[in-house]
């Protein structure tokens, strides 16, 4: 399996029709070992007997080829909720991991933690969209969530040159306020992973 999964924030494993994991990236790993889902040997369960039952019944589904489906499990350490999705691993969407050595994958698991947010270096939103490394560190904190006036106390700058660079960063993006541009950041870090910050 190409290395590139590695890259990816999100923990992305494949399950061949026995639902044995035949491929799990490094973070996916990383958050077996740590939590919701409990990777041992080639096989995945959950620590929860109803999220084990409703993870049983996606990964069934999957491998009939129906659409799978999303849950949360709550994290054994401190109930936190971890998102996973699991897909058919067949359909136009995914037809490109044949190409990657795994014709018979049945599932695909997509796992997310939100303790583990992927930090975004500010020049892939400079290189991408002509921004400013003032604007692109405006833009970072308010995909954030966070306001006008709290990232101007971030980065000791006035509320007017928060607004300022918010403009032109809609501007420069395409998108037409906070919530386009926390989803526009959120699909940038979804594949930063560790890979050249």
């Amino acid at each position: 399996m190409p290395a590139v999964l590695d890259h990816l924030s999100a923990g992305v494993a494949l399950l061949d029709r026995k639902l044995h994991v035949q491929f799990a990236n490094k973070a996916f790993r990383a958050m077996a070992n740590d939590g919701a889902l409990a990777l041992r040997g080639r096989t995945l369960s959950s620590s929860w007997p109803s999220s084990a039952r409703q993870f049983d019944r996606m990964t069934r589904s999957a491998l009939l080829g129906a659409a799978g489906g999303t849950m949360a499990i709550p994290h054994p350490n401190d109930g936190r909720l971890i998102t996973i999705l699991v897909t058919p691993a067949h359909g136009r969407e995914y037809d490109g991991l044949s190409g990657l050595g795994h014709r018979d994958s049945a599932a695909i698991i997509f796992m997310l933690d939100p303790a583990r947010p992927s930090t975004l270096p500010p020049v892939w939103i400079m290189d991408a969209y002509q921004l400013t490394m003032a604007e692109a560190q405006v833009a970072l904190q308010a995909s954030l969530g966070r306001s006008v006036s709290d990232i101007g106390v971030r980065l000791k700058v006035s509320p007017n040159t928060v607004k300022t660079h918010l403009r032109r960063v809609f501007a420069k993006t395409g998108v037409r306020g906070q919530a386009e541009l926390v989803g526009l950041i959120a699909a940038l870090r979804s594949v930063r992973g560790d890979c050249g910050a």
